[in-house]
């Protein structure tokens, strides 16, 4: 099975661990190519985007996946690169780069946007029950009948803030499919991504205006890994393609990965 790798080699040929980007649900590696990879390889940083199986340019049918494979995809990713990478993973993907690591694959660190919590999806429901109720409704519509039949002016509120160029949000629009159901029930309740023996340096980021998750996911996540944690104000969801808080988002891993690289040298 052949996996889509975006790769955009980092600037200088400085000696820092790769990263590799694994996104979430419905989307594929290309969410990642837009802004975070031309910042980060900008900045010396050699950058990998997966597209799990299914997604994107990826073989597989991702109908039947499960989350179990979407944790070899990534493994079998970070078995492909010069050097253990750091990790970055956006909701569902953050869920899944926890289980790699707790899986014991090799990984230089792991950063976790708006991830989904070691507890699974839970806490999301009760969220948007009570908070977005019509983005609940809109997302059952995106896995059952697919990205045609979702309003844009609710994923826009779902996943960015009013500043986004809905010309934007319309593009994306275009590029969504559908997420496997099985892995969809299986977020609601996954099995715990137990943290390894040997720590792996940690970062939690998420925004106070994420429709998805509450803030009080993001402490789980963070308190559960011993990880640095920083909550962006007023972002939303898609952390790396709103166009207000994409570039504060990338400029905290960012400080946040230079420190652990300057510690590590």
């Amino acid at each position: 099975m052949k996996l889509e790798i975006l790769h955009l080699p980092g600037k200088g040929g400085s000696k820092r661990p790769p990263l590799l980007f694994v996104h979430g649900s419905y989307c594929a590696a290309w969410i990642w190519a837009k802004d975070f990879m031309p910042y980060f390889a900008d900045a010396g940083w050699d950058c990998h985007a997966l597209s799990l199986r299914g997604h994107g340019g990826s073989d597989g049918v991702v109908e039947w996946a499960s989350l179990a494979d979407y944790v070899a995809d990534v493994a079998w990713a970070v078995d492909r690169l010069d050097a253990p990478p750091v990790l970055v993973g956006h909701s569902m993907g953050g869920l899944v780069v926890q289980h790699v690591v707790a899986a014991g694959h090799a990984a230089a660190g792991m950063v976790l946007l708006a991830s989904t919590p070691p507890s699974g999806l839970g806490s999301s429901s009760l969220h948007m029950m009570a908070h977005a109720s019509d983005v609940l409704f809109q997302l059952g519509l995106l896995q059952s009948l697919g990205p045609g039949s979702v309003s844009p002016h609710v994923m826009h509120r779902a996943l960015f803030s009013d500043h986004t160029d809905p010309a934007h949000v319309a593009w994306m629009m275009d590029h969504l499919q559908h997420e496997s159901p099985r892995v969809a029930a299986e977020l609601l309740m996954p099995p715990r991504p137990w943290p390894p023996a040997d720590k792996v340096p940690a970062l939690v980021v998420g925004g106070d205006q994420d429709v998805f998750l509450p803030v009080s996911a993001f402490r789980e996540t963070a308190r559960h890994w011993d990880a640095e944690l920083h909550v962006i104000p007023g972002a939303p969801h898609g952390l790396m393609a709103d166009s207000r808080h994409w570039r504060p988002c990338a400029k905290l891993v960012m400080e946040w990965l230079n420190s652990q690289n300057d510690a590590s040298a």
